[in-house]
């Protein structure tokens, strides 16, 4: 099942939308992408909502040019506060220590019985979900959804590499966004921003007036 099976069946069809998904990141900042993302993933899978989660104290990403917390909160309410059905979701920025996805899905999994949960994850990712917490518990707790990104193909190599059953891997080979891969990066961004950059049309015009008024990524 494609993505566009996945439309098909999605809101005019008969399959319950009572699921939930879940996007997490930095969101630094939150840009178009994300928001792309998550409108397709909204109208596309079973859902009911969608959990934009920045991460706190993300274990793969120590990066010295990470905003706030608090900034990176307040970002993601400003982007994605257009949206219907997205909820800005705080608990891992609340959470003491690293910050991992299995415990974040073993959390919703537990308040939201009978649900099921979509994960998703980019193509550029997904190779290195091996090497994240307890990737079989990941894994076994929701469906991963890939969106293409540019550069990061999804192939058969790279299903093969993942700690799952045969059924998993074809059910994840099977979820994928159909989505325009794009290369836009956070980092370029916040370059560019520095730069003196200000015009950028990757951001929310709220967001800009944010970083502008807090002076962020100088």
């Amino acid at each position: 099942m494609r993505s566009d099976d996945i439309a098909a069946k999605g809101p005019s069809g008969d399959r319950p939308r009572n699921g939930l998904a879940v996007l997490g990141g930095s969101f630094n900042p939150p840009h178009t992408t994300h928001r792309r993302l998550a409108a397709a993933a909204l109208s596309r899978l079973p859902i009911e909502r969608l959990l934009v989660i920045p991460a706190g104290d993300h274990p793969h990403k120590r990066d010295r040019d990470m905003a706030p917390a608090r900034d990176r909160l307040a970002m993601c309410r400003l982007a994605f506060a257009d949206l219907p059905g997205v909820v800005v979701d705080d608990r891992e920025l609340r959470r003491q220590g690293p910050s991992f996805t299995v415990d974040t899905l073993a959390e919703l999994a537990a308040e939201n019985p009978g649900r099921t949960l979509f994960f998703l994850i980019g193509s550029d990712n997904l190779p290195l979900l091996p090497t994240w917490r307890d990737p079989e518990r990941l894994l076994a707790s929701c469906q991963v959804v890939t969106y293409p990104r540019l550069g990061h193909p999804i192939d058969a190599a790279v299903l093969a590499k993942l700690p799952v059953t045969e059924p998993q891997r074809a059910a994840i080979a099977a979820h994928v966004l159909d989505l325009p891969a794009d290369a836009v990066a956070a980092s370029d961004l916040r370059a560019r921003w520095r730069a003196g950059e200000r015009d950028l049309p990757e951001l929310q015009p709220s967001v800009r007036s944010y970083l502008a008024e807090r002076g962020l990524y100088r």
